[in-house]
């Protein structure tokens, strides 16, 4: 299956019981059994009774609502599984500012982006739009 957003190419197959979705370079592992509640199945249309969310719905609100940079700031704290707060601390920024910056509402910035290469051995440009 293959769904076209207007920037970029959403596609997914399944393997066992997990659905994977790639989009802008990304590929997304999803168990089936939480896939199946976002999925539409054409031959049983009125068989759920809540309306669905299709992957293009879905892709279209992470893009708008998160930057590159920011998705990547998230991503890197959820890694090393670390809260807002102990994040924050970590590269010396308030918890407001970081939540700020994972939603795409204030730019990580050279300075801030070079701490986080030096706490958590990246590239800083990574975080850098």
């Amino acid at each position: 299956m293959s769904v076209h957003t207007k920037k970029h190419l959403i596609s997914a197959h399944s393997h066992g019981s997990t659905l994977y979705i790639t989009h802008r370079h990304t590929t997304y592992a999803i168990p089936k059994s939480i896939a199946d509640k976002y999925v539409y199945d054409a031959e049983k249309p009125f068989k759920r009774k809540k309306p669905l969310v299709s992957l293009q719905n879905i892709f279209d609100k992470l893009d708008k609502k998160y930057t590159r940079a920011g998705a990547l700031l998230k991503g890197l704290r959820l890694r090393e599984r670390l809260s807002q707060v102990e994040f924050a601390k970590k590269i010396n920024v308030t918890q407001a500012n970081l939540s700020n910056m994972e939603n795409g509402k204030r730019p990580i910035g050279k300075i801030i982006a070079k701490r986080i290469e030096k706490k958590f051995s990246t590239d800083y440009r990574y975080f850098l739009e």
